[in-house]
């Protein structure tokens, strides 16, 4: 099943939006919070993979999802920042058949900058609705 990928619209990472993140979350690390002329803050990678949540659903490539049961093996490759655009690959792996029928299907996530390159990476398993989800 592995080795075909689906891909998702794009997103802009805005300057508002790392700085509502960093705001709204509490985050408190200096790395945050740099000192007025730089390059600003990067996006935390919890910010990098709430987005890719979003982006995975905008995809439709998981319509006949019921819920994300877990991420693992979340590696943040590159920092993100405002003024950066993200999409993400979406690529079926394993998949199995519970007892009631549904089917648990691993998935990768990868988000990709503009020019892209890998910025993340997750592994998402997912309940689905059907035998074959």
């Amino acid at each position: 099943m592995s080795g075909t990928w689906v891909e998702s619209p794009v997103v802009a990472v805005t300057g508002d939006l790392v700085a509502t993140l960093v705001s709204r979350a509490g985050y408190t690390h200096p790395l945050f919070h740099p000192p007025p002329g730089g390059d600003g803050p990067p996006l935390p990678g919890q910010g990098v993979l709430l987005l890719m949540g979003g982006l995975v659903e905008q995809s439709g490539a998981l319509d006949d999802a019921v819920a994300l049961l877990e991420l693992r093996r979340a590696r943040f490759l590159a920092q993100v920042r405002a003024g950066a655009t993200l999409r993400v690959r979406i690529e079926p792996l394993a998949s199995r058949t519970t007892s009631s029928g549904r089917a648990v299907r691993d998935y990768r996530w990868t988000a990709v900058d503009g020019e892209g390159r890998p910025v993340a990476e997750v592994e998402a398993v997912m309940l689905m609705r059907g035998r074959d989800g």
